[in-house]
């Protein structure tokens, strides 16, 4: 588990009926690169671990004790590929719900984006996945080249308590530089600065959010140059 965020948004809204402003708490926790950690334990190397989602399952359970509806978890990516147990849902146990899907839905995730090592496993993993998991899967930038559209949702609404949550979502567009083209055959990686206009401007046209949240799978600066 390399990365756990949480943090606090507090927003005032202005209700119609009474012109009032209310102050609505929300609690935002987003993991990322999870690569398999769903136990306590490291079966590569076979020691115990710290990280792990089962630890995650219990932070959250306690935070929506704690704040009930207004808390919003997400997932950043890279949760299909990285332990012998993503391995066995990926390609031995086929027929089963892949146990990344099975994590995600245990713990009521709201929304989560797609990693480059979820591309990694290929189409028939990670399309079966999709279909799997049960909050919206985001990336706006990833294009199916046969539509021209999104090859999955590139956003999602959420509301809670009145506020009106948009959730953008996108991928590093290096995957090419990374990954043989039949492991991704059929998809176009788009500039994430044109697609976060793009969308921006839909979002706020179309939804007219309270509040907008970034899903980026990918560095702020640096890397690989894609042309």
């Amino acid at each position: 588990m390399k990365r756990l965020i949480s943090f606090m948004l507090l927003t005032a809204l202005t209700l119609s009926a009474n012109a009032t402003e209310k102050k609505v708490t929300l609690r935002f926790i987003e993991t990322s690169d999870v690569h398999g950690s769903f136990f306590p334990y490291d079966f590569t190397n076979r020691k115990p671990r710290v990280g792990s989602m089962a630890r995650i399952s219990s932070y959250v359970k306690q935070l929506r004790k704690q704040y009930g509806n207004n808390v919003v978890l997400l997932d950043n990516g890279d949760i299909l590929q990285g332990q012998p147990t993503s391995y066995f849902y990926n390609y031995v146990a086929t027929n089963e719900p892949n146990i990344a899907a099975q994590v995600i839905n245990y713990l009521g995730y709201d929304a989560e984006t797609i990693g480059n090592h979820d591309i990694e496993p290929g189409h028939a993993v990670y399309d079966k996945w999709i279909k799997e998991v049960k909050c919206p899967v985001l990336a706006c930038n990833v294009v199916n080249v046969k539509t021209g559209q999104p090859y999955t949702h590139p956003y999602a609404i959420i509301k809670r308590n009145g506020v009106k949550i948009a959730v953008l979502g996108m991928l590093t567009p290096a995957i090419p530089n990374w990954l043989t083209e039949n492991i991704w055959e059929g998809l176009r990686f788009d500039d994430m600065v044109k697609s976060a206009k793009k969308w921006m401007k839909i979002i706020q046209e179309k939804e007219h959010p309270d509040v907008v949240v970034g899903l980026f799978h990918s560095g702020r600066e640096g890397g690989i140059k894609t042309k």
